[in-house]
């Protein structure tokens, strides 16, 4: 099952995390590890993802894969909306487009960690 884990986390972080992928490269270990995104603050974490767009992540799982017409449609949005939420999502990850221009979520799983507390 691919995850992705969507957070609030900063540099150090960051830097943390990829000094410890690099050591499981290193001693050979290349099992895949579930993706993360992390975003900068909360408020930017809920900006990027909105009540609406979290909607439209559902019905396009749902469909498979889609177009963004289709899934206005579908959402009864309009166009021009949906396809600025599309083009959000797929700015970080959360969504992608397929060779025949049509878009879908790569994830079985989407889990939004939102702590009480920022990350320092």
């Amino acid at each position: 099952m691919s995850e992705v884990r969507i957070h609030v986390s900063n540099m150090d972080a960051f830097f943390e995390n990829a000094t410890r992928a690099g050591a499981r490269i290193d001693a050979g270990d290349f099992s895949l590890q579930p993706g993360e995104i992390a975003f900068e603050s909360m408020d930017l974490l809920l900006k990027v993802l909105t009540a609406n767009r979290w909607r439209l992540l559902r019905a396009l799982k749902a469909a498979g894969t889609s177009s963004i017409r289709q899934l206005a449609h579908s959402l009864k949005r309009d166009y021009r909306g949906v396809h600025a939420d599309v083009v959000a999502l797929a700015e970080v990850g959360l969504i992608e487009k397929t060779t025949e221009g049509l878009v879908k979520v790569p994830w079985d799983r989407i889990t939004a960690e939102m702590a009480i507390t920022e990350a320092a």
